[in-house]
């Protein structure tokens, strides 16, 4: 079994108060009219398409990494000459700038205000490392046809956390991989308990490994029996969506002793169900509690009812006092000490929820309460909405089919009193 990364630790002191949560609020951006997360541990947000999601989490992305971002726009000869809305808009995407109103939007992190042609300029500091690692829902671009990327390789106007993450995973491959040729599974990334999972569930004992024909470095599924590799585009959905993923948690998740990606305290990802089974996005949601382990800080975005699922686990099991052996049952974990010390650390985790919809403020919907009066919190967001309508439609029809019989026999019954009168 693979050496686990020993946990932070802090050493022996007086017991100290748990520190105030992150807030950010955002006004008037976008499609986003009012927006204050209170981040936990583990954050989710949920809501329909363009309600201003990605918006948030990259402006997130961008409070926190200003001056990295400026440096490696220019790293990549990328000026440009204190235009404001030329940033925005290679920083967001082509367009973008429009969606901060003067005088109208506001921006705010932990109480100070900010504005984002603000942030559109470096500030004066010397030198400020990246702190936020974002998976970007787009992420399966970063892999066309099974070739990484490099930051120079996409246009402006792409967004900037497409264009990093990719950068990010393409160096991954060249040098901490070099001429390895299994990405995975890997002895050296990863407990035996997580990458079970994911061969049963995600890659089907195949091997993820590099092929390096051609003179290019090119990701390939080595299936037992098979003497080619299986080349990208003939893959499953859902392993061309999570094996960028995966090279993301690799570069998270150094090997050896280091438990963190130096400097990196928080990771934001986009949507981690695409493209997956329930089986799969469950494997997917062990990884992000391995990063929580990790003590990273998590925010998640997602459309799936299974992440508000393990949302709901949790906070049950905090509130029944739960311990790590109903963690392993939830997951079905081996009783191993990995897993129990997961377990014992996901549960003194915070969660959060809160859902984005069109034209309304952003509500914290973290209690889960499907007896709740609230629609936006019983019903998860909407995630559970179409379900439970389902079974309310099915349950009328077979009420109003149950009543048919009844009418009939009472009618034939009326017929025979009229005859025999």
């Amino acid at each position: 079994m693979t050496d686990t990364p020993p946990l932070p630790t802090a050493p022996k002191a007086r017991q100290k108060r748990k520190p105030r949560p992150d807030v950010l609020r955002l006004e008037h951006l976008g499609p986003i009219q009012s927006a204050e997360l209170r981040f936990g541990d583990l954050t989710v947000i949920v809501g329909p398409q363009a309600t201003g999601k990605s918006i948030f989490l990259q402006t997130l992305k961008l409070v926190l990494d200003r001056d990295s971002i400026h440096d490696t726009f220019k790293h990549h000869s990328v000026a440009f000459n204190g235009d404001s809305d030329a940033f925005l808009g290679g920083y967001y995407g082509k367009g973008m700038a429009a969606a901060w109103k003067e005088g109208r939007s506001k921006l705010s992190w932990n109480a100070k205000a900010l504005t984002l042609p603000q942030l559109a300029k470096r500030s004066k500091a010397k030198q400020q490392d990246e702190s936020l690692f974002f998976v970007p829902a787009q992420r399966v671009m970063s892999l066309r046809d099974g070739v990484t990327q490099n930051f120079g390789q996409f246009n402006y106007g792409d967004p900037y956390t497409l264009r990093y993450f990719s950068d990010a995973v393409h160096d991954l491959l060249q040098n901490e991989f070099g001429a390895k040729g299994n990405l995975f599974p890997q002895l050296n990334r990863l407990n035996d308990t997580l990458r079970k999972p994911i061969t049963d569930h995600l890659f089907g004992g195949s091997t993820l490994a590099v092929d390096a024909n051609d003179f290019t470095k090119r990701l390939v599924l080595q299936i037992p029996g098979h003497k080619e590799g299986l080349p990208f585009l003939a893959w499953s959905a859902g392993q061309r969506e999570f094996t960028p993923l995966l090279l993301g948690l690799y570069w998270l998740c150094p090997a050896g002793k280091m438990s963190k990606r130096a400097g990196i305290d928080w990771v934001v990802i986009e949507e981690p169900e695409m493209g997956l089974h329930p089986q799969g996005i469950a494997t997917v949601l062990l990884l992000v509690l391995e990063l929580l382990r990790r003590g990273y800080k998590v925010v998640l975005s997602t459309h799936s009812p299974v992440v508000l699922d393990l949302v709901w686990a949790l906070q049950e099991f905090k509130q029944l006092c739960g311990t790590e052996a109903d963690i392993r049952a939830l997951f079905e974990l081996p009783n191993n000490d990995y897993a129990k010390g997961l377990g014992k650390v996901v549960l003194k985790k915070d969660c959060r929820v809160y859902f984005f919809d069109r034209d309304q403020t952003v509500r914290d919907i973290s209690g889960l309460d499907p007896g709740a009066e609230n629609a936006a919190e019983s019903e998860w967001g909407g995630l559970t909405g179409f379900a439970s309508r389902t079974g309310e439609t099915i349950a009328d029809l077979v009420d109003r089919q149950a009543l048919k019989p009844r009418k009939k026999r009472k009618h034939a019954a009326s017929a025979t009193e009229v005859s025999s009168a």
